[in-house]
């Protein structure tokens, strides 16, 4: 018989207790479940309960939600926060919703369903770090715990966890990867050693976007960050590319992904399989996850954005064909230049026909004036014309003689002013006539 050694309790009692921990008095514990700290978290029960349920945490110290058959009660710490999930009411199961999940609501969670227990959940609490990376870069999320230096790396344990899924998990000197990401998420034992469990992405994708977590124990005991929250960006391109030459356009993934040109699908991709419509059907190729477009011409200039199988932008890649984008931006500086050049001679001819009009019509009005002043004898014929200076003065007054001149005359009777006491009689003899004097008249 052994001996009785308490220092030995002391040394394994932490193990135990994380084994009494973990592993209830019945089949009824669950997977963790993570939520990020304001989100809804749901308490998954896959019992069946038709009386009334109990749900109480901190190993039944406080009453979380208490539900008979017509009402539920909330307790004081989770009023108004605290349910019945809808969904697996349905299927008879008492799953707990909490919604928000506030900080303090870490711990373990038990139902049960007339004072016979049913479940045990336990809930982490997240307060994420946020990482921002464009899709096709490479990317770290950091994570930090308390290690030994010493530890054989049979010994190390490290699991990565996106959502509820394996990323990386390292137990007794074997790695394994979860799903999508071989070869492409890896950590380092070294840094282990020194505390650093970070883990590498290369070329992250879309698809890997979502709260990742980190843990360094058997007992899933978490790093700092306890998790990490990483968006992608669509990939912006501006590509500049001679005419003639090729466009290669990074897919990204072998998952399907689809190509669209200015908002128009024209490509979808699985693998190293194209299939495009009948305009873009000869000119591509696939290459190491690539998609290929020969003999660029004026009619690729525009935006390609590709797209994942949830239609989610991968990158968007803004192609500007130079060799052609200058020919007819010189085209289109000379076509303008003509037409301003046309529209100015036009203006000119206008103006000066418009001036030439103005001349004349003045010059008829002058030349109109000066033929009534030359049988107008009034005072007012007698004073300056309005014409004076008018370039047309000159011919106008020739113009007006000559049409005196070659104008029929006609003989004028000639009269003697009529006079009081004095008789005149009309002369026979026109030269005569002309010769005779005024008639005086005596005192």
């Amino acid at each position: 018989m052994w001996p009785f050694q308490p220092h030995r309790i002391s040394v394994w009692f932490p193990y135990i207790f994380h084994i009494l921990l973990y592993v209830p008095l019945s089949a009824g514990l669950s997977i963790p479940v993570a939520v990020n700290l304001g989100d809804t978290a749901i308490l998954t029960c896959n019992k069946t309960c038709d009386g009334v349920v109990l749900w109480r945490t901190d190993l039944g110290k406080l009453d979380v939600l208490k539900c008979g058959r017509e009402a539920c009660t909330e307790g004081d710490d989770f009023k108004n926060r605290a349910s019945l999930s809808a969904e697996m009411i349905k299927h008879g199961s008492p799953s707990l919703t909490l919604r928000p999940a506030l900080y303090n609501d870490e711990g373990w969670y038990e139902a049960r369903c007339d004072s016979t227990f049913v479940c045990k959940v336990f809930l982490e609490v997240f307060v994420p770090n946020t990482v921002n990376a464009s899709a096709g870069n490479n990317t770290t999320l950091s994570c930090y715990a308390r290690t030994e230096k010493k530890i054989a790396d049979n010994d190390v344990y490290i699991l990565w966890k996106r959502e509820d899924q394996i990323v990386l998990q390292v137990q007794n000197g074997i790695t394994h990867h979860g799903s999508g990401f071989a070869d492409r998420a890896s950590i380092s034992l070294n840094g282990y050693r020194n505390g650093d469990l970070s883990l590498n992405i290369l070329g992250v994708t879309p698809s890997d976007k979502g709260l990742y977590r980190c843990y360094h124990k058997l007992q899933e005991e978490h790093g700092h960050p306890g998790a990490i929250t990483l968006n992608i960006k669509d990939h912006q391109h501006f590509l500049h590319i001679k005419s003639g030459d090729n466009l290669t356009l990074d897919l990204f993934s072998t998952d399907p992904v689809t190509v669209f040109f200015n908002e128009i699908q024209v490509c979808t991709v699985k693998r190293a399989n194209a299939s495009c419509s009948p305009d873009y059907n000869d000119r591509v190729s696939v290459i190491n996850y690539s998609l290929v477009l020969q003999g660029l011409t004026a009619a690729d200039n525009g935006t390609f954005t590709v797209k994942n199988k949830m239609g989610e932008v991968i990158s968007v890649n803004t192609v500007t064909v130079e060799g052609v984008t200058q020919i007819h931006y010189f085209i289109a500086m000379a076509v303008t230049a003509v037409f301003v050049l046309f529209c100015v001679c036009l203006l000119t001819k206008i103006y000066r026909y418009h001036r030439k009009t103005q001349a004349q019509q003045k010059a008829f009005h002058c030349c109109f004036n000066v033929a009534q002043s030359s049988v107008d004898l009034s005072p007012a014929s007698l004073s300056e014309p309005e014409c004076i200076g008018l370039p047309h003065q000159e011919t106008c007054q020739n113009n007006i003689s000559e049409q005196l001149d070659a104008a029929p005359r006609t003989p004028v009777e000639e009269t003697t002013p009529f006079m009081p006491g004095i008789t005149t009689e009309k002369q026979d003899n026109p030269v005569e006539a002309r010769s005779t004097q005024p008639l005086l008249y005596e005192n």
